[in-house]
């Protein structure tokens, strides 16, 4: 909106409502965002422990089951030999799901930091997107999981339904 300098001068009795990032955080925001940020750095550094984990054991399947493949295969005959090559590709896969929360928690801690320091709307904002995309991204997994495990529970039912009609299991 453009100021016209031959209008007559007005006053907002209630103070300033113009969303300008110089309005500062409330203090008791502050203080309740400066007493989280520990937890939220904990969270990360376990969150970043866990995808280290991952790797390493991904690593060490991967490596382990090339290497163990034809020992493996005369062990248990029903296993192939890349099965354990196969988990530590899943388990790598799942590390680097882990790292983009990681990653959100990460920077909604480091954002909570400026804000104690800056007091400034404009990392108050910061804040809340780091943290609305690290639970977005949490919402989406919870959803696509529930969708596997009900997938899951529906192929199970028809397996067991199909080896009960065929007889193979006690009735």
């Amino acid at each position: 909106m453009e100021s016209n300098p031959y209008s007559s001068p007005a006053a907002n009795l209630f103070g300033s409502t113009s969303g300008t990032s110089a309005e500062a955080v409330s203090a008791g925001v502050i203080s309740q965002l400066k007493r989280t940020k520990p937890w939220v750095r904990f969270i990360g550094v376990l969150m970043w422990i866990g995808v280290v984990f991952m790797l390493l054991a991904a690593a060490g399947m991967i490596i382990g089951g090339s290497a163990m493949g034809s020992v493996m295969e005369k062990a248990s005959p029903g296993m192939p030999a890349g099965f354990m090559a196969g988990m530590g590709a899943m388990y790598v896969l799942l590390a680097f799901l882990y790292i983009y929360p990681a990653v959100k928690i990460w920077k909604y801690g480091t954002s909570i930091g400026k804000l104690v320091l800056s007091g400034s709307n404009a990392d108050l904002e910061n804040a809340l997107d780091q943290q609305r995309g690290f639970w977005k991204f949490i919402g989406i997994m919870m959803l696509i999981m529930i969708i596997i495990y009900a997938i899951a529970i529906v192929v199970m039912i028809g397996f067991a339904a199909a080896a009960a009609a065929s007889g193979g299991l006690p009735k």
